[in-house]
């Protein structure tokens, strides 16, 4: 059986003066929203479209932050799962493995990706190789202060590289050849092999149905498009109440 994972997004107002009114909003800041508010994390399985888990957190949080702790409180037992591409992230491929799960995630685009540049990545010895066949080796992890993270950092000296005809075009603005990765960018690069595959795209439709289609469905029929009530504890409350309504329609219809 194969369970699904989405965010729906749940924002109320109260005169302009959310934040001193309920001060456990989180403030989301994306492309197309930039509100106050709460996300909701929320588990289906494709079988009956039975939501299997429920999770209520401030918008300002990070989905990829805490789904590793959601899927441990699943009550049943799964093979894979879908999820969107808020969650293509080499921490979470990482978790998924750890856990036993085989994950299909909506691939993201990186601004800094290497592959953009020419290179290649060589799992088997965890190296990049570049156009021209030379490579750059794993050299430590990094711990960068401002966001908080770790990443993975390879490189290859400057002398090695200044009489390439490709060095311009892969030199970084401080004239080196290196490659920041994600801390578990092995899990990660193995992630984005999936794509494509029958397993991949057979995955990704269901979740086009059954994760997209439950996300309507709560917000069309379920009062979810806007919470009621003020503070964390009763945003938890409407969502799993109203996840609870639609579960007893779907059990109904499954038996």
């Amino acid at each position: 059986m194969v369970y699904l994972l989405y965010q729906l997004q749940e924002v109320i107002f109260y005169d302009g003066k959310a934040k001193r009114t309920n001060p456990e909003y989180g403030y989301i800041h994306q492309a197309r929203k930039k509100e106050l508010g709460y996300l909701t994390e929320m588990t289906v399985d494709t079988r009956h479209g039975i939501i299997t888990g429920v999770d209520c957190y401030p918008a300002n949080q990070r989905e990829s932050d805490i789904i590793l702790e959601h899927l441990k409180g699943q009550p049943c037992k799964y093979q894979e799962i879908g999820l969107d591409g808020g969650y293509d992230i080499g921490a979470v491929h990482r978790g998924l493995e750890l856990l036993g799960v085989q994950g299909y995630t909506a691939i993201r685009e990186y601004p800094n990706n290497a592959m953009k540049k020419g290179f290649c990545y060589e799992e088997e010895t965890d190296r990049f190789v570049c156009r021209q066949g030379e490579y750059l080796a794993f050299q430590k992890l990094i711990y960068k202060k401002s966001t908080e993270n770790y990443y993975r950092l390879y490189s290859r000296s400057k002398k090695q590289c200044k009489n390439c005809p490709n060095f311009s075009a892969c030199a970084t603005d401080l004239g080196t050849v290196r490659i920041n990765a994600s801390a578990y960018y092995p899990s990660f690069y193995r992630n984005s092999k999936k794509v494509g595959t029958s397993d991949y795209l057979r995955v990704m439709r269901l979740r086009k149905i059954w994760a997209e289609g439950t996300f309507a469905v709560l917000k069309r029929e379920h009062k979810l498009n806007k919470i009621q009530k003020r503070g964390l504890q009763k945003a938890i409350e409407e969502c799993l109440l109203s996840a609870t309504a639609l579960n007893l329609k779907r059990l109904v219809k499954a038996v």
